[in-house]
């Protein structure tokens, strides 16, 4: 049987058509509609541009998801991802079953069956991308928390000041952010890459440089320490940088005691594959094969 996946982000939608060993074909991409009744539609033609016959559909989305009602409730999305219950709607418009759930925890399972965390039973892991997210695996089962909400980390204060009389929180932030502090300093418009390239040469973008991996460093190690994983893994375009993982690594440790003994940081193998892959297994969670 083969099965259309989807991985559903702001700027792209991926899709492919996968079978039961998660082996695709006919991969493609279109850019992601803003405007709620668009984007519906457009999801709907995605997904019968496909042809018929197939054993249902998988997504992986952003958002607080509830993955028995389809619901999403997270309030930091855009309303296209939120106006419509897009499980019902797309079984609806479409005849097929569908499963969605949350992109983050969807890259995580996938390098839990495939990936960095193969033969773990306990991970961490999180996404660096335009935005901060993350998953929790306890036990080998995904951990979602009362309100869906468990490994989102952009939402941990890694620091914080104090102005009249109130708390000013600081969070980890995304690698747009990175990028567009070094921008803002420098006076000029630049991207990840010159970023990295003058890591070493320039002593503004070092200092910007260290201060957002400490962000990130600090909320890592406190996971690390409330969770005790076996490994902590990092996704998104960031972490196929080796002097990233190689700081990120050298930061947590050397910030939090001991920790180096018990939880292996390691950068997320799957590529832009996990989400897809992820989306089929939990398809095959709620419904079987």
């Amino acid at each position: 049987m083969k099965y259309i996946v989807m991985d559903i982000g702001g700027t792209f939608i991926k899709h492919a058509v996968m079978d039961d060993n998660f082996v695709e074909e006919a991969a493609d991409k279109v850019p992601t509609e803003y405007d709620p009744e668009k984007f519906l539609a457009q999801l709907v033609e995605v997904i019968k541009g496909h042809g018929e016959g197939f054993g249902g559909v998988a997504i992986s989305m952003a958002g607080f998801i509830n993955p028995v009602t389809g619901e999403n409730t997270d309030y930091g999305c855009s309303e296209r991802f939120t106006k419509y219950n897009l499980r019902e709607k797309l079984a609806e418009l479409t005849g097929y079953r569908i499963s969605i759930e949350n992109d983050s925890n969807c890259a995580a399972l996938a390098e839990m069956a495939f990936g960095s965390g193969k033969g773990c039973t306990t991970v961490a892991a999180m996404t660096v991308g335009t935005g901060i997210g993350g998953a929790v695996i306890v036990d080998g089962k995904l951990f979602r928390g009362k309100s869906f909400k468990a490994g989102e980390y952009g939402f941990a204060l890694t620091s914080y000041t104090v102005e009249e009389g109130k708390i000013v929180p600081h969070y980890a932030k995304a690698t747009s952010q990175l990028v567009k502090r070094c921008s803002d300093a420098l006076g000029k418009t630049v991207d990840g890459i010159y970023v990295f390239e003058n890591l070493d040469k320039d002593p503004v973008i070092k200092e910007i440089y260290t201060a957002w991996l400490a962000d990130i460093a600090v909320c890592i190690g406190n996971v690390c320490v409330a969770l005790d994983p076996e490994k902590f893994l990092v996704g998104g375009a960031v972490s196929t940088q080796k002097r990233f993982m190689d700081d990120l690594r050298e930061m947590v440790y050397g910030g939090f005691e001991k920790l180096e003994e018990y939880t292996k940081i390691e950068a997320c193998s799957m590529g832009n594959n996990a989400g897809k892959v992820g989306a089929l297994l939990m398809f095959f969670e709620n419904y079987g094969k």
